[in-house]
């Protein structure tokens, strides 16, 4: 069942998802507490405050890069390096050059280390929002604009190449939201537990499919 707190601000929402948290103890429940990773410190002080040492120690408090690591200690790390932004930037020119011939409008920036920025950004916010490769790709079939459709596969076939070229032996960390998704297909994490979810603003296209996971599992 998932249920709202609604409130303006300060009138007590995060107090409410606490004292709720406290009733999930009492009762024996596994509560965990899904926040942004900047509010993790302040969530764990809450409830060390009102639970006390022994019973705060039954709250897993959780961010979205918390809840990766966890998962992938469990199931098995990532043994990939990660990429830094300057690295992702040369995988994404030397995945922009394998194109090749294979590219139409983008073809003319096939050296220019400037688009390979465009690009990795670009791509970055379509592995945010889960836009995959096949999303491009449909999207193109679709339109009516002969450039937009030229567009869009160019982009399509760079980012699909960029993934191949990334999985000889580097990961990049904005798939790691992704992967998990997947693996939580099978893995069922959140069996058996309440989640509560605070403090957020507004969440990724990634975070959203993570909380379809949480809603279909947990308590």
């Amino acid at each position: 069942m998932l249920q709202f707190i609604l409130g303006r601000a300060s009138s007590g929402k995060t107090y409410t998802v606490t004292e709720k948290i406290a009733q999930c103890v009492n009762n024996g429940e596994n509560p965990v507490l899904l926040v942004p990773e900047q509010f993790s410190f302040e969530s764990e002080k809450n409830i060390l405050g009102l639970l006390g040492d022994s019973d705060a120690q039954k709250v897993t408090v959780i961010s979205f890069s918390r809840l990766c690591d966890e998962i992938e200690r469990i199931k098995g790390g990532v043994c990939s390096a990660a990429v830094s932004d300057t690295d992702r930037i040369i995988l994404m020119g030397r995945a922009i050059r394998l194109c090749g011939s294979e590219l139409k409008c983008f073809k003319k920036y096939g050296k220019s280390s400037s688009f390979a920025a465009v690009m990795a950004d670009a791509i970055g916010e379509f592995k945010l929002n889960f836009v995959s490769v096949e999303d491009l790709r449909s999207a193109a079939e679709k339109s009516d604009d002969s450039q937009l459709k030229a567009k869009l596969f160019d982009t399509a076939l760079i980012y699909e190449q960029y993934d191949a070229v990334l999985s000889e032996k580097f990961i990049d960390l904005s798939d790691r939201l992704t992967k998990l998704y997947y693996v939580l297909e099978n893995y069922r994490y959140f069996d058996g537990k309440t989640v509560f979810v605070d403090s957020f603003k507004g969440f990724s296209g990634q975070q959203y499919k993570i909380l379809e996971r949480i809603i279909s599992q947990a308590e």
